[in-house]
């Protein structure tokens, strides 16, 4: 749409205006000022007319008629009259300034200024008329009635049936007058239009300096706002209106760059908070266009930057589609979940750009909008998606860090029997150079040896059965024994600490069935976690026990307890709250995940200073309804 300036269309209105008013004025000013002058040639004529009259009636009552023929030539030679005569009742000629016009009738001239008069009826006052003739041109008419008197009643009659003895009728040219209101129409004009061009001059520059140029900055500045540049602002000049208005533009600009700043701010910290995050995270709206999404999802779809994802659809990054996926394909979020199901977790295979194939994990939830004070109606998906096969790696780092820390005690565990093998062996040796009689003391000696060998053996069996990776097939496992060979494991670090242990096991010989090494690592996490617990010593508890269709087993210790500002986070991943700032917060995390994959559950029993207990159930193995209702 074409711009229609405002400084043009204030030119047009203002001259249009002033022109409009001025025409006005003018024509009443014409009309006005030719009633002025028309009133007073005619005054001027009626005291022309009075005073021929008086010098008529002098001539008529001394009966000079030649004299009053002399007067009345005269008076028709004057400059700017036209015509004298004077008529009787009856509208016949009897004196003229043109001789040609005696004895003519003249009714019309009586009819002009009173159409229903007759002889007797005559109007008795002066009257005044401008009227152009047949001939052009236009006069002033003077109808100046000779009343009858005493003195003329002797050749007029009584005044009663004559009032009126003749009318003389002055003719004056009309052109002066009309052309003195023309000239003066036109000087006013001319003043007028100088008046008129300053004022609209001053106008305009009053309104061009005080609002125009103001408005102009402000949508000059406003236009670049709205281009993106939040710097934009306005100068601001004097104190007047406009210049609280810039001041208030100014401000909001101000307040819009600073919320600007502020949402980017935010926004950064939200990239970077899901950066932080090991597993892909993507946010999708519910027109199937991703909105957010971290580095590792990048990594995932084989992109460069998760910025290039934005406004996607998820569709065509997941699958390479270019239409939404139909529910036989996939378990689609954005259709499935509701206020009944917010969350939701299914396998999905990621088809990359270049072809290739990757198989993830998904955990979407279901994110309301808020809208003011309102929840919208629609909803954004928030999607977890996890790489299986870096799961399956991260896992088992996890349980080599852990490994990791039972280094010096498996040193310690291998250190004393290969010692006392040294030992033995030394002592052998020697009985064998003293002596090839002393048998019996030499098989004790080898005895040892076979014993302190098979402890060596025994624990690296132990080490074996930790780092190896889950099968993926559950097996028996006899819970007692698994417990007592990990914390066997731990035994030298338990004595630096200075902890006791105290083992309260179930006779009967519970078993589960899940994988063995996840059950000695859930062992070996809870009993690591009780150890940096108590920095200063203590006692740790394991207890075993059948419970109706369950096994439990629960792992105390005398440490100094879990606060309860963060009990409801110790599961969460990264989170660490140990004394000595050395952990990586996935223990417990991994531990809940394995109790979780063999249908167990773990809570914390007790969290007080000198009391924590964490609690697991597993299905009992030996119970077979119950483990039929499980399968089923």
């Amino acid at each position: 749409m074409p711009t229609q300036h405002l400084s043009r269309r204030f030119i047009v209105f203002l001259f249009g205006v002033l022109g409009l008013v001025s025409v006005c004025f003018l024509l009443m000013f014409y009309y006005f000022y030719s009633a002025q002058i028309a009133d007073e040639r005619t005054q001027a004529s009626h005291s022309v007319s009075l005073l021929l009259k008086s010098s008529l009636e002098g001539a008529m009552l001394r009966r000079d008629l030649p004299g009053l023929r002399d007067i009345i030539s005269d008076l028709g030679k004057q400059e700017g009259v036209k015509e004298v005569m004077i008529l009787n009742p009856a509208g016949e000629v009897r004196f003229a300034s043109q001789p040609q016009r005696l004895g003519q009738i003249e009714a019309a001239i009586i009819q002009q200024f009173c159409p229903d008069c007759t002889a007797a009826s005559l109007p008795l006052e002066p009257v005044t008329r401008f009227f152009t003739p047949s001939n052009g041109g236009e006069l002033l008419r003077t109808f100046h009635p000779v009343r009858n008197k005493p003195e003329c009643m002797q050749c007029h009659g009584s005044a009663a049936s004559h009032p009126v003895n003749g009318i003389l009728v002055v003719d004056y040219d009309a052109a002066p007058i009309r052309e003195k209101g023309w000239v003066n129409i036109l000087m006013l004009t001319g003043a007028g239009a100088v008046a008129v061009l300053f004022s609209a001059g001053a106008a305009w520059w009053f309104m061009r300096r005080y609002v125009l140029q103001p408005i102009s900055s402000l949508d000059t500045a406003s236009h670049a706002l709205s281009q993106g540049n939040l710097a934009a602002r306005v100068p601001v000049r004097g104190k007047d209106e406009m210049a609280n208005l810039a001041s208030t533009f100014n401000h909001m600009a101000e307040r819009l760059q600073h919320s600007h700043q502020v949402l980017q701010s935010r926004e950064q910290f939200l990239q970077g908070l899901i950066d932080a995050v090991p597993d892909g995270v993507r946010v999708i709206d519910p027109y199937f266009q991703i909105v957010l999404a971290n580095r590792a999802y990048a990594d995932q779809c084989g992109v460069d930057s998760a910025e290039s994802l934005r406004q996607q659809y998820c569709y065509k990054v997941t699958y390479q589609r270019d239409t939404p996926c139909p529910p036989s394909l996939r378990s689609c979020p954005l259709a499935t979940l509701s206020a009944e199901q917010p969350t939701l977790k299914f396998m999905e295979t990621l088809h990359r750009a270049d072809t290739s194939l990757l198989s993830t994990e998904v955990y979407a939830a279901r994110l309301p909008v808020v809208a003011g004070e309102a929840v919208a109606s629609e909803c954004l998906v928030v999607e977890s998606v996890r790489d299986l096969d870096k799961a399956v790696q991260y896992s088992h780092e996890q349980k080599l860090a852990s490994l990791g820390e039972l280094a010096a005690g498996v040193a310690h565990e291998i250190h004393n029997p290969l010692a006392s093998v040294r030992i033995a062996l030394q002592a052998s040796g020697q009985i064998l150079d003293t002596s090839q009689e002393n048998v019996t003391e030499l098989k004790d000696y080898l005895h040892l040896v076979d014993e302190q060998v098979e402890q060596c053996l025994n624990v690296t069996r132990r080490l074996m059965k930790l780092g190896t990776l889950a099968s993926g097939h559950p097996e028996l496992v006899e819970v007692n024994g698994v417990i007592r060979e990990t914390l066997s494991l731990l035994r030298f670090e338990r004595e630096q600490q200075g902890i006791g242990e105290a083992l309260q096991l179930d006779s009967s010989n519970p078993r589960i069935l899940a994988a063995d090494n996840d059950v000695r690592m859930i062992i070996l996490n809870l009993a690591q976690n009780a150890f940096h617990a108590m920095p200063a010593g203590g006692e740790l508890r394991v207890i075993t026990r059948k419970q109706g269709a369950t096994v439990e087993i629960r792992v105390e210790d005398s440490g100094t307890g879990i606060p309860d500002a963060i009990l409801a986070h110790i599961f969460d991943p990264f989170f660490s709250r140990r004394h000595d700032q050395r952990g990586t917060g996935l223990g417990l995390t991994i531990t809940r995940t394995l109790v979780k994959q063999h249908g167990g559950q773990i809570q914390v029993a007790e969290h007080a200073a000198g009391k924590t207990a964490f609690v697991l159930h597993f299905p009992d193995a030996d119970d077979v309804p119950n483990l039929v209702q499980e399968a089923a």
